[in-house]
């Protein structure tokens, strides 16, 4: 082991910090043009490796040896600048990524600080999750057709959705699924808006690891995520979340219909509401399970035609519109219906002229 005395700890943090300040500077990219790297956004909580657990733990054990930033091959981890965690590592995107493949500093960290982690447990710890900026985004500044972050997301976190529900030709913006977003910093390293990043992620201060749970696990954590608004529709596979949508009627389902059809195969629905119609999108997408806290007789027997297995808390005879007066006009216009594709279509233009009516107060 080598000794480090205080004189030679304090050079190599300097020479560490100027480093990383360096960083900064504008650099050339293929020798043609300069480029200005991403800004510096402010962040409320401090971004600390996968491993450390929490932003606490990682405080009362980091002993600011730097070898986690000195070895980090990404060039992600730099010394802290803050007074009150002065030289502690801490992450940042101006220069890279935490690529989700490398476990490098928790091999160095002598502390324990930064514990061990495999790659495939490291894809299961969340760090924060990315925030999509409207008024820095290029698609809506410049009305530009830029795809970089959901191209590069390496947990396939971020779909593209039309800016503007009603021109679904029109620009097309980030979508972030917080419950699969690991904080890695991809977007917001890769992001070409300057002088700040159309994305920017925020840190959690503890850290959450997701394991698998059993059935009843997952029922139970859906239902207190839908019961608090947080989401409106799930999808599991395997005992872990892998996708969610939130937003009214039947349009978070069709939404991850649409977007991710690979994680709609073959997975758990777990919604609100299921009619006749919503049945039958999880038909077309290949669930194989659907659970709703209310569920219409006429998608149930839907999807037990189909060989789904279904679940409900209650299931009645129709579902009602949001008076409680008659059907949901969704539910009527598949009402007929008997095949899977000719209800898609039908659903799809009962949307585009409910949101060409005039809204009523």
């Amino acid at each position: 082991m080598v000794e480090l005395n205080r004189r030679g700890f304090l050079v190599g943090a300097g020479l560490t910090a100027a480093g990383t300040l360096a960083g900064n500077e504008k650099v050339l990219r293929g020798g043609l043009a300069e480029v200005m790297p991403p800004g510096v956004p402010e962040r409320s909580t401090p971004l600390v490796p996968p491993g450390a657990r929490s932003l606490a733990a990682f405080k009362r054990a980091c002993v600011a040896c730097q070898l986690c930033v000195q070895q980090c091959p990404n060039h992600v981890l730099r010394p802290s600048t803050d007074r009150a965690r002065f030289l502690l590592p801490e992450m940042g995107f101006e220069r890279g990524y935490c690529r989700p493949e490398c476990t490098r500093c928790g091999e160095v960290c002598p502390a324990g600080a930064i514990r061990r982690v495999t790659p495939e447990e490291k894809r299961n710890i969340h760090l924060g999750h990315a925030i999509w900026h409207r008024e820095r985004c290029l698609a809506v500044t410049d009305g530009i057709s830029c795809d970089v972050c959901a191209r590069h997301c390496p947990v396939k976190a971020i779909v593209r959705i039309p800016l503007d529900d009603a021109n679904v030709q029109g620009p097309k913006v980030p979508a972030v699924d917080k419950l699969k977003c690991i904080a890695c910093g991809a977007c917001e390293h890769l992001c070409p808006a300057r002088p700040l990043p159309g994305l920017t992620v925020k840190g959690f201060e503890k850290h959450r690891e997701v394991k698998p749970m059993g059935d009843q696990d997952v029922l139970a954590e859906a239902r207190k995520l839908l019961e608090a608004g947080k989401v409106s529709v799930l999808l599991a596979k395997d005992g872990v979340f892998i996708a969610s949508g939130n937003g009214r009627g039947l349009g978070p389902l069709l939404g991850l219909l649409d977007t991710r059809p690979a994680e709609l195969k073959g997975a758990w629905v777990i919604d609100k509401v299921v009619g006749k119609a919503a049945a039958a999108l999880c038909v077309k997408g290949g669930a194989t399970r659907v659970h709703a806290e209310l569920m219409g007789q006429a998608g149930a027997d839907l999807l037990k035609a189909n060989g789904i297995a279904f679940s409900a808390t209650e299931i009645v005879p129709l579902v009602l519109n949001r008076d409680k007066t008659g059907s949901c006009p969704l539910e009527a216009t598949v009402k007929d219906l008997a095949d899977v594709d000719e209800m898609l279509a039908a659903i799809r233009a009962k949307l585009a002229e409910l949101r060409k009516a005039p809204q009523t107060t």
